[in-house]
């Protein structure tokens, strides 16, 4: 019975580490109790309930007192996150018809209810390719990777880490011409994708490449 994708799941993640938060730095109930009601609303305007039995799955969130629990909490709830479909080889070659020789990450080492999408680095190339499902449809984009050895925002996540500039490049107007485009992201696409809990983002990011 699954009933969250990637990104709502580490929603949900998050607004746990708020609750408990919360009740750690906190002695005030009614300081503690608002900030549930926030969460409360917060994974309502997330989430779609198909039934009473999901919502409560997810009450434990409220009860959450220290790291023990939220450990076993975020556990729990992973058994019902649907996970990105693992793309098979014929897909990837598709995405990037012009690699003839692609090579891809081991995807036996990949946790597919992590990630909402799945990026990987071709070291002899310095290509980050992005793999990502929009509307169901699978789709790639594909771009020079460098590292700039800062922290700064991340495109894609939002969050203040180490970032890289990737850059893509594609036929301009006039033979012989190309335009290019760039912006920065995570140079770790792990830790991007436990930080990412809105896809348009990464929507929005990709628009900009293409």
């Amino acid at each position: 019975m699954n009933f969250m994708n990637v990104e709502q799941y580490q929603f949900v993640k998050k607004q746990a580490k708020k609750i408990l938060s919360a009740y750690t730095s906190s002695k005030d109930q009614n300081v503690i109790q608002a900030i549930q009601a926030l969460v409360q609303e917060e994974i309502n305007n997330k989430l779609y309930f198909s039934d009473v039995e999901q919502q409560l799955l997810l009450q434990p969130i409220f009860g959450l007192r220290t790291k023990e629990q939220l450990e076993i909490f975020i556990v729990d709830i992973k058994q019902y996150v649907e996970p990105f479909k693992r793309p098979t080889e014929n897909e990837f070659k598709k995405l990037f018809p012009k690699d003839k020789k692609l090579r891809i990450p081991n995807l036996e080492q990949i946790d597919w209810k992590e990630i909402t999408y799945l990026s990987w680095v071709d070291s002899g190339t310095n290509r980050k390719y992005i793999v990502y499902r929009e509307d169901g449809k699978l789709k790639g984009l594909r771009g020079v990777f460098s590292n700039t050895e800062k922290v700064g925002i991340c495109t894609v996540c939002n969050r203040q880490a180490k970032v890289g500039m990737l850059m893509t490049s594609k036929s301009g107007p006039t033979l012989g011409t190309y335009t290019k485009r760039g912006n920065y992201i995570c140079e770790d696409s792990v830790a991007c994708n436990e930080t990412l809990t809105d896809i348009s983002k990464l929507n929005d990011f990709v628009e900009t490449l293409l």
